[in-house]
């Protein structure tokens, strides 16, 4: 069985400025979810979501917002159903994690 791979909080490091930001992709596949941040991005993916991190502080939460921007055009909703099913979402909310789901499309 296919296991999602582990986008685990790492502790801060000490010397991190202030507010942090990253952005990226995720892209559901039916290996799991994989973070590809620039192109070629998987051939066989389903979804494209834009990954978007913002921590104020450090003792503040990540705000995280996972937005789908990409559908595959030979779309099949019940494979896609099964995806979401077996592999979730990107990333989870934490005690220390905020997620904010968004669809464009």
């Amino acid at each position: 069985m296919t296991t999602q791979p582990d986008f685990a909080e790492a502790a801060p490091a000490e010397n991190v400025s202030f507010p942090k930001t990253e952005r990226g992709y995720f892209h559901l596949t039916p290996r799991g979810w994989e973070r590809r941040d620039t192109g070629p991005f998987p051939s066989d993916r389903c979804e494209t979501w834009l990954y978007e991190m913002e921590r104020e502080a450090s003792d503040a939460k990540e705000q995280i917002t996972l937005a789908r921007i990409w559908r595959c055009p030979d779309y099949d909703p019940a494979l896609n159903k099964d995806l979401h099913t077996l592999f979730g979402d990107p990333m989870q909310p934490t005690a220390n994690r905020n997620v904010t789901l968004k669809c464009y499309i």
